[in-house]
């Protein structure tokens, strides 16, 4: 490889690493707002106290890592592009929690920006763990 080779790709190093930086920070920002949409909609219906909230902050924590690995690791060890196991995974604990009536399926859900966004979720979990 040559030396101008080489020098083009550190810099194409930088600049990926740069860009899942610049992407994990919009992603933290997104699941923070959405952490904050979340707990005062929970507050308005259930009316928590520091307490409940607290408890509910917990959940909230532990059920975006177990949704984001279910992804992360249906894609990965599966080896599963669409994402078919983890799918179908979501949809069966969400139709069970709103029922039939109120459930929308992860790709009418998600439409087709979901891949983009499981990509970002992995840069975070990554940059993060």
């Amino acid at each position: 490889m040559s030396g101008m080779a080489k020098k083009q790709s550190s810099m194409m190093k930088i600049a990926n690493e740069m860009a899942r930086a610049i992407i994990a920070d919009q992603t933290k920002a997104r699941l923070a707002i959405a952490f904050d949409a979340a707990i005062i909609a929970a507050n308005k219906v259930f009316h928590m106290g520091p307490s409940r909230a607290a408890d509910f902050a917990n959940a909230y924590g532990e059920a975006l890592d177990q949704l984001a690995d279910l992804y992360i690791s249906d894609a990965d060890e599966n080896r599963d592009k669409r994402l078919d196991y983890a799918k179908g995974t979501r949809d069966a604990i969400i139709r069970k929690i709103v029922g039939d009536d109120n459930f929308v399926p992860f790709d009418k859900f998600y439409g087709d920006t979901y891949m983009d966004e499981m990509r970002r979720i992995r840069t975070v979990k990554e940059r993060t763990t």
